[in-house]
């Protein structure tokens, strides 16, 4: 059965119903095929994500995850512009089909917006969640202005390690969100005195290092090794000495944060141990580095 008067198909509510639904102007124009392809292509971005974030953390994952992002929007641009010389191509000659119909369309509309509102909301929340860093209290591993991408599942395949990179809900305002190295772990012994860390009664060992922050700002730079992760610290000399904090150890449930920039870091030294379902997620990329590009990419490579 055939829509009446249909004979003919507007270019405008053809790009109309592309930009509502990747693919709906080639149905509207009769290319069904073309039009489910391009519609069911538009719902495989939120399943991506979701593998990325299973994965390895990688460059190349990184990457991919981009590529992806362009893909989709590449095709959304495609589908309308194409919508539109259907259209025009097939104005008179034009035969309507059982599908071509406002109610087709409207149900169309209302799955791929429903799926598109709900996959965003659960990236958002539960995969991946995209933050920009303000301060400089991770210097030199975070600098001010650093887009990062924070991976939420990682928490949920494994427990939170000493020497993660993580994003947790600040303790005594928790609709903020910072970043901080995970430094000691539930059961452990913990120690700050003269710019040195203790945990369980062993120094955490450092190697200088050159990079980027010593040579911008009077500071040293080492790489600090904590349960065989290694990372790069800070410690500006133009600032007051970290303060000390007495050994304690971390109540059940809890960890214990430092910044990497020792000297210039509000951490637990101050707002005390994080619990461990506040913490959010662990920082795997630097998607938009603030300083130069030789930096974007994973964090643990």
């Amino acid at each position: 059965m055939s829509i009446p008067n249909a004979s003919t198909r507007s270019p405008l509510i053809a790009v109309i119903l592309s930009l509502a639904a990747t693919g709906l102007g080639q149905i509207y124009c009769g290319r069904i095929a073309r039009g489910l392809v391009m519609f069911l292509g538009s719902l495989l971005f939120a399943p991506a994500i979701v593998l990325a974030a299973l994965l390895p953390p990688a460059t190349i994952v990184l990457v991919g995850l981009l590529l992806a992002l362009l893909t989709v929007l590449g095709v959304y641009v495609f589908a309308v512009v194409d919508a539109f010389r259907l259209a025009r191509r097939g104005r008179h000659d034009f035969h309507s089909m059982d599908y071509n119909h406002p109610l087709v369309y409207a149900l169309i509309i209302l799955v791929g917006l429903t799926y598109s509102a709900g996959g965003l909301y659960f990236i958002r929340s539960s995969v991946f969640e995209a933050f920009l860093i303000p301060t400089a209290s991770e210097v030199p591993t975070l600098l001010p202005g650093d887009r990062i991408l924070v991976n939420k599942m990682t928490y949920q395949r494994r427990l939170v390690r000493r020497g993660d990179e993580v994003v947790f809900r600040v303790p005594s305002q928790p609709e903020l969100r910072w970043v901080k190295r995970v430094i000691a772990l539930s059961g452990d012994t913990v120690e700050v005195k003269d710019n040195e860390v203790f945990v369980n009664g062993q120094q955490l060992s450092r190697t200088a290092a050159l990079g980027a922050a010593a040579q911008a700002v009077n500071g040293e730079q080492f790489e600090e090794t904590n349960a065989g992760r290694r990372y790069q610290i800070f410690l500006a000399a133009d600032t007051k000495p970290s303060r000390d904090y007495p050994k304690a150890k971390v109540p059940e449930g809890m960890c214990f944060m430092l910044g990497d920039n020792r000297n210039n870091s509000r951490d637990s030294r101050t707002m005390g141990f994080v619990a461990l379902g506040d913490v959010l997620g662990d920082v795997q990329y630097r998607h938009w580095p603030a300083a130069t590009w030789t930096r974007f990419g994973c964090l643990t490579e």
